[in-house]
């Protein structure tokens, strides 16, 4: 992830957190305990109380939704399996060259 950029990429990272420790709703404060926790300073970090980007009943996590942001189109949903090799794909794409 801190390669991107070095690489000329725009990637921009959200994390979700869909749950708290005891398996109730994530907070605000638990959104600002994760990211402190596990060093997050180039990813944005927000809760998703109403599981509202889960796509049906149930979700495996991690889960990796990819928007192409030149059609905002999902280009990609998994669980579980990184997919940075598409997501690069995707930025080097839609780079901008000179």
């Amino acid at each position: 992830m801190q390669n991107w950029r070095a690489q000329g990429l725009k990637i921009h990272w959200l994390t979700l957190l869909l749950d708290n420790p005891n398996d109730g709703p994530p907070t605000m404060e638990g959104v600002k305990t994760w990211k402190n926790k596990f060093g997050l300073t180039l990813s944005a970090v927000a809760a998703d109380p109403n599981f509202s980007m889960v796509p049906g009943s149930t979700v495996g996590t991690p889960q990796f939704t990819i928007i192409d942001p030149r059609t905002m189109k999902v280009a990609s949903v998994l669980s579980g399996v990184s997919l940075y090799g598409m997501l690069e794909n995707i930025a080097r794409k839609n780079q901008v060259t000179p």
